[in-house]
């Protein structure tokens, strides 16, 4: 739990930025720099569990409590589906998140396929303290999935507040709460078994004493930490609606005295951070979807700058650290959701692009014409700042007002349910939802079919569009045998040739995940596609 190197037989490689630019220098890893990002291996094999010592749980119990206040740590990010990858997880850490989680990771994959293991997490030393969490709904799964990831993480949690039909159609996430006894046998064998010390993430119940003594339960398991989410999980969508605190302080009245409890919804501004935790008593607060759409809500002095900036220096982190093109895609629509909504152009260029220049390409081009509306409404800006510096210091947010104000400056996303129409369109005019929705009805109509099927050939049309677009970029031939080469290998070759060449010259291809100069042969991890 220490993070202090690379656990060794790791596949490490460089970020982004140490990519080798000559051609012909290749050099060795240092495994001890904190921002190689390192991966678990394809195959890996877990020795015989044996069950810790009462020393051992009585550790891992008290971990959560004395790191936090310790590291005086309130600010925490929190897992996502294939949102808190390691570049973002690493920019929201600049500024001002003090812990992070992965994105969910699905136990039973992450246990039985290598190559899901190796694409679904990657490290680096910088990132931590960090908790791994996993969704799962058989002891024995989450025991050895939490087993595996003992070395390269300070924790792990089981995702019990996931409210997606997804989670419910697979027998997880907040769809598990009704199974108790078999949560709390997955708790107890992790703390029973397991070097890490294990916590959940949960929603609140339809009742509040239904509530308490769900998080006793988690408690008495061996959870050595809660994380609670003031809605149900049936507030979602369209009827996601506000997380009532009230609910996560009854849990901290229950168990804080025990263990750390920590509180999760309505982190929308600067501020809420502190009140939040005032009005629950809980000892840090999550943010999600807050972080999404404004990664900087934990940073005072610059949480509303231009989101076009934001997104540019996102992208730096995504190219650093390779994040995956869903992921980019997902990050540019949700922190420039508000400008991309007046330049209809860019928000389908966002759909279609597949590589990180395209994406800064897009995002430099939104930088000008959101420059140019800065400067046509210098004075909007300035009352939009002053309305922002109005409710950090405690003023009573109205979801109307800040709704109006400029799209080029970072704020909060409310859904249509929770503002009046007005707040977002002039009189007269539509929502960008019912200009859609108009132009799917009159698709419709003159194909002759249902509104369903319209938007189903229309979906069709756009992963058409995508493939195509994909298709579009050019490789370099390998300087071997003119096949296209690998994007990012430094000699120029296909993945086939670079092997050749690497394994005869004794070289690395970070591109490729060749290791013959820096590990020893039999060490090496071959990763096949």
């Amino acid at each position: 739990m220490n993070g202090e190197t690379a656990p060794e037989g790791y596949e490490v490689e460089k970020c982004g930025e140490c990519e080798a630019v000559d051609e012909e220098q290749t050099t060795s890893l240092d495994v001890d720099d904190p921002l190689n990002v390192f991966r678990m291996p394809k195959k890996m094999t877990l020795a015989e569990k044996v069950k810790n010592t009462d020393e051992v749980i009585a550790k891992n119990l008290r971990f959560w409590r004395e790191t936090l206040e310790k590291q005086k740590i309130t600010k925490v990010l929190a897992p996502m589906v294939d949102q808190s990858e390691l570049a973002f997880r690493l920019f929201t850490r600049k500024y001002g998140a003090q812990l992070t989680f992965t994105p969910m990771i699905h136990a039973h994959l992450f246990v039985n396929d290598g190559t899901y293991r190796r694409n679904s997490l990657a490290l680096v030393k910088a990132d931590r303290p960090l908790v791994v969490q996993f969704c799962a709904n058989k002891v024995e799964t989450f025991l050895a999935a939490c087993r595996l990831v003992e070395d390269v993480c300070d924790g792990v949690d089981l995702n019990l507040g996931c409210p997606q039909m997804v989670a419910k159609r697979g027998r997880y996430g907040s769809w598990l709460q009704d199974e108790v006894d078999l949560i709390c046998e997955m708790v107890s064998a992790v703390r029973d078994y397991c070097k890490l010390p294990v916590s959940c993430k949960i929603r609140v119940r339809d009742d509040r004493q239904q509530t308490v003594e769900y998080a006793k339960r988690l408690v008495d398991a061996g959870a050595t930490m809660l994380t609670v989410h003031g809605r149900t999980r049936d507030m979602k969508g369209a009827e996601t609606g506000l997380a009532d605190w009230s609910r996560i302080r009854d849990v901290v009245e229950a168990v804080g005295s025990r263990v750390p409890v920590m509180a999760n919804g309505n982190i929308q501004f600067p501020g809420d951070v502190e009140r939040c935790m005032e009005a629950t008593g809980a000892v840090a607060v999550m943010s999600a979807e807050g972080l999404l759409y404004n990664p900087l809500i934990f940073d005072d002095s610059n949480a509303h700058i231009d989101t076009w900036k934001i997104a540019a220096e996102y992208l730096q982190y995504a190219k650093k650290f390779h994040a995956g093109t869903s992921a980019i895609r997902a990050h540019v629509f949700r922190i420039c959701h508000h400008s991309l909504l007046e330049y209809e152009d860019l928000r389908m260029r966002v759909s279609l692009e597949h590589r990180v220049e395209d994406f800064e390409n897009i995002v430099e081009e939104l930088g000008k014409r959101a420059t140019a509306d800065a400067e046509a409404g210098k004075e909007r800006e300035d009352e939009a700042r002053k309305l922002f510096e109005l409710i950090r210091n405690g003023e009573l947010m109205d979801a109307i007002e800040v709704s109006k104000q400029p799209h080029w400056i970072s704020k909060p996303y409310f859904r249509l349910k929770e503002v009046a129409k007005e707040s977002i369109v002039g009189e007269g005019e539509k929502t960008f939802r019912e200009k859609q929705k108009e132009k799917l009805a009159q698709t419709a109509k003159e194909m002759g079919v249902s509104m369903k099927q319209a938007r189903k050939r229309e979906r069709r049309q756009l992963a058409g569009a995508r493939i195509i677009e994909a298709k579009r970029t050019k490789f370099p031939p390998c300087a071997r045998c003119k096949q296209p080469a690998g994007q990012g290998c430094t000699m120029s070759k296909c993945k086939k040739c670079c092997r050749y060449q690497c394994k005869n010259e004794k070289l690395d291809c970070k591109s490729h995940r060749y290791l013959f100069a820096s590990q020893p042969s039999e060490n090496i991890q071959e990763i096949s596609t």
